[in-house]
């Protein structure tokens, strides 16, 4: 009996569901500036707790390399996008996070 059979379709259904959630949670399509995926993610969810928005409700618009090993995140935050810039080091520790002056 494979393990399949054993526990029957529903892990693998789980780990379906737990990929896609991942992926999700995961898209950093904009990579100006090379920060890296664990920087941009722990900037998204410091942005969710802070601003009080679902997860959704934050854009990642750009990123930069303001100094070397700390990356500028910039997010369109909730639904009227407000523009919040994030600071975060190579090892994804955020150093901060604060909305935009408008211009």
């Amino acid at each position: 009996m494979t393990p399949f059979h054993r526990f029957g379709p529903a892990p693998l259904a789980a780990a379906a569901g737990i990929a896609l959630a991942l992926s999700a949670c995961s898209s950093t399509a904009v990579r100006a500036g090379g920060a890296p995926d664990v920087s941009v993610k722990n900037c998204v969810a410091a942005a969710v707790r802070e601003f009080k928005v679902p997860p959704a409700g934050v854009a990642v618009m750009s990123s930069s390399t303001p100094r070397d090993g700390v990356y500028a995140v910039n997010l369109a935050v909730g639904p009227q996008k407000r523009s919040a810039v994030c600071t975060a080091d190579e090892n994804g520790a955020v150093l901060g996070l604060v909305y935009k002056r408008p211009e």
